[in-house]
């Protein structure tokens, strides 16, 4: 006997089963088709009968009754029968009061009607048979989701009878329940089975909330492998399908590609539907994972600059897969190029909708100033200024949109004058192969004159600047410096009588690169120049000493008639000897290596930038100099705190052979930032570290920390004396120059200059300020 049969009878709602479950309605109750009929049998047979009766027509309804409801009130019953007393008998009445007595889902059965003959007509009796009443629910399946959920779900609850409309009902809010938590979609209801004993009024409620997972299978274009992915997955064999799990199971597969510098384009999971197995509820789980790639790339915002001049600087192309690590070297790439003031990627749906996977990326950018011109004018004071001067510069980054630069100098005084002209084209055309070369030149010419005082030491005169250090008369960026070195103690200068030096030169340069990698790019250089120098000395005076390997203009001395004493110019083979008024030929090469991965070539916080170059000069070049000078320099930056940047910076220069004056190693200001002096060398080390914190969130304004350490000697220098004997100078030893200070970092975007710098250091001698355009490394 089914188990809704035992004690009183079957808990029965045919309606109410079939909306449930097939299975639970053979279970919980079958109602029995044949009460209205053998209702109708009855009366036919004459329960209700005699021929008189069906004579006079049909009886009256005397009384109407309801029997057998224990719990539920009889009003509730009878508010829902139709037959009425005084009212003929109606068998078509009474079915309809069958059924909906049935409807109010209170009974597990009806007994046929009770048709009885009375005086004056016929009496009506409705027999029920209750439900049982609900003393406690409990769960079985519910691993998931606890039974106070569902019982607070539920508008059945102990202490009523059993209502099959109320139960379907709370069914259905069980079953909407689960599908909101992810298990929707998987089996026909949640509700799997139920049961009620009669004796204990215990209401057994057996939920299916998923199907179990049979396997898990990866298919798509994955890129990783698929049991590299299924061993990242929380979700299991054996374990309970979830849409919630699936969600869980989409977060650690972004995760796994992230960690992989991946992306994913789509992700699609769920149970496979073939594989469904309801008898014993298991199913596979598939996912469908594909890898993002590049759809298609689009540029937008560019008025000036050519659409081949962004895209020649992008990685991610059509086809390829897209990496993060990828994306953020184009934009650095596209940021590093110096023509935009913004750029942003806004990635869009790939332009074929059957590929979900591919993404459109559309750079865009804001374009900015790329051209720059100047016009100043300086005056320097004193015997050893250089008077009033005028520049006059311009300069283009991106000629015309196409990416080429090029530049023009022109500077005029009272005593210097000086032009050049240069061009850049960082790629030679447009073709794979070509754009792997790049192409600049420099064409200059340059004079300068300045004075010295003529100094008298112990009777003897001698034209010399004051301090060691001084400022050269020339720039250091500019070919045919000297150094000015000596100091001697007690000069007292002659009043009236000054020294002229002289320097001019004028070349070209050439140079092509050839890129290696992204990163690395090899180059050589070709540079011929012509310089010279010339010294004049008021009469009788007359430069002495001059002997090969000194460098003698304008360091040594200037005697008169009496020609007192030796020289007191830097005697190194190092050095290469020039004579007074004559021009040398410069001829040389020069070798590059350069390595640069700055995220930001302005503003670096990541990344380094690492050259290695060689200068060599040989007479077999058509050169007047024979020497080679190699010089390293690297910078690392590192991020720190939270926009914070640390920058370490190292410079180590070494010569061979006998160099000319311009071609020393200089640290002026721009090096050594607590020093308004210029030092010389053949062979240098250069230390800097710096912390630079952006004070706005724009980072246009900046304040930074850092330190400076210089090392320079001259190889070979013979020591210096006076005219007494007394050491003055060994500049074969290293001489150390080191300071520390703060400093200022501002952008004026609007006139195109990046990272104006205002630093201010103490260095050995006393604090300084340094000005310059550009981070110092």
């Amino acid at each position: 006997m089914p188990r809704c049969q035992r004690a009183r009878g079957p808990v029965r709602n045919k309606d109410f089963c079939r909306r449930v479950t097939r299975p639970m309605w053979s279970r919980l109750c079958t109602v029995r088709s044949h009460l209205v009929v053998l209702a109708l049998l009855a009366i036919v047979a004459g329960v209700v009968s005699p021929a008189g009766v069906r004579a006079q027509g049909a009886p009256k309804v005397v009384s109407v009754s309801v029997s057998g409801n224990v719990h539920v009130p009889t009003d509730r019953i009878m508010a829902v029968i139709k037959t009425r007393v005084g009212q003929p008998f109606d068998e078509a009445t009474v079915r309809q009061d069958l059924a909906a007595i049935n409807d109010l889902g209170f009974f597990a059965d009806q007994v046929p009607p009770l048709i009885r003959q009375r005086p004056g007509g016929v009496s009506v009796t409705y027999r029920v048979i209750e439900n049982p009443v609900i003393q406690r629910i409990a769960f079985t399946g519910n691993e998931h989701v606890p039974s106070d959920t569902l019982l607070a779900l539920m508008d059945t609850a102990p202490g009523q009878v059993l209502n099959t409309n109320t139960f379907h009902q709370d069914v259905l809010k069980i079953n909407s329940y689960y599908d909101k938590v992810g298990y929707g979609g998987q089996v026909p209801t949640h509700v799997r089975d139920l049961n009620i004993d009669p004796r204990t009024g215990l209401l057994r409620i057996d939920v299916r909330e998923g199907l179990t997972v049979r396997n898990v299978i990866v298919k798509g274009d994955t890129i990783l492998p698929p049991p590299l992915i299924e061993n990242s997955l929380s979700l299991k064999k054996g374990m309970a399908y979830s849409e919630a799990a699936r969600d869980k199971d989409g977060e650690l597969i972004k995760k796994l590609y992230d960690k992989y510098d991946l992306s994913v384009g789509s992700f699609e999971g769920g149970i496979d539907p073939s594989s469904v197995d309801l008898k014993n509820g298991t199913a596979d789980v598939l996912y469908t994972i594909d890898v993002a790639r590049v759809g298609a790339v689009e540029i937008t915002g560019n008025d000036i600059t050519k659409d081949i001049v962004i895209r020649r600087q992008l990685r991610m192309r059509p086809g390829m897969v897209v990496t993060q690590s990828g994306l953020k070297r184009d934009y650095e790439r596209l940021n590093n190029l110096g023509f935009f003031s913004k750029v942003e990627l806004n990635p869009k749906p790939g332009p074929n909708p059957k590929r979900p996977a591919e993404v459109t990326l559309d750079w865009n950018v804001t374009e900015q100033r790329t051209g720059t011109a100047q016009i100043g004018a300086g005056y320097s004071g004193g015997i050893t200024g250089t008077g009033l001067t005028g520049t006059l510069s311009y300069s283009q980054n991106n000629i015309n949109g196409t990416g080429n630069g090029a530049s023009i100098n022109l500077q005029r005084g009272s005593r210097l004058g000086s032009a050049s002209a240069s061009v850049s084209i960082p790629y030679v055309g447009n073709s794979p192969r070509s754009q792997k070369y790049s192409f600049g030149g420099t064409i200059y010419t340059q004079g300068q004159t300045n004075l010295y005082p003529v100094y008298a030491v112990s009777g003897a005169l001698l034209s010399q600047p004051p301090v060691i250090g001084t400022p050269s008369p020339t720039s250091s960026s500019s070919p045919g410096g000297t150094i000015p070195v000596t100091l001697i103690p007690n000069q007292t200068p002659v009043n009236g009588l000054v020294s002229n030096y002289k320097t001019k030169s004028s070349g070209i340069s050439l140079s092509g690169g050839r890129r290696l990698s992204d990163y690395v790019t090899a180059s050589l250089g070709i540079s011929v120049a012509s310089l010279g120098n010339d010294v004049t000395v008021p009469s009788p005076y007359f430069v002495s000493g001059s002997t090969p390997g000194s460098f003698i203009n304008p360091q040594q001395s200037v005697f008169g008639p009496s020609q007192f004493g030796n020289t007191l110019g830097i005697t190194a083979s190092s050095i290469a000897n020039t004579v007074n008024g004559q021009n040398y030929r410069l001829h040389s090469v020069v070798l590059g290596l350069q390595d640069v991965t700055l995220d930001d070539i302005f503003n670096p916080r990541v990344g380094i930038k690492t050259s290695l170059s060689e200068e060599v000069s040989s007479h077999s070049f058509g050169s007047d100099f024979t020497y080679t000078i190699t010089t390293l320099d690297a910078a690392k930056f590192y991020p720190v705190l939270r926009n914070a940047t640390v920058g370490l910076h190292a410079v180590l220069g070494a010569t061979t052979g006998a160099i000319p004056a311009n071609k020393l190693f200089v640290l002026s200001d721009q090096q050594l930032r607590g020093y308004n002096a210029v030092f010389y060398g053949t062979e240098e080390l250069l230390l800097q570290s710096e912390l630079r914190i952006p004070v706005t969130s724009d980072k246009h304004f900046w304040v930074a920390a850092f330190a400076d350490y210089g090392n320079l000697r001259i190889r070979g220098a013979q020591p210096q004396f006076d005219a007494f004997g007394n050491l003055v100078q060994n500049y074969n030893n290293w001489i150390y120059h080191g300071d520390a200070g703060i400093g200022l970092r501002f952008d004026v975007p609007q006139l195109g200059f990046r990272s104006i710098r205002l630093d201010f250091a103490r260095g050995a001698t006393g604090t300084h300020t340094s000005f310059g355009i550009g981070q110092s490394f």
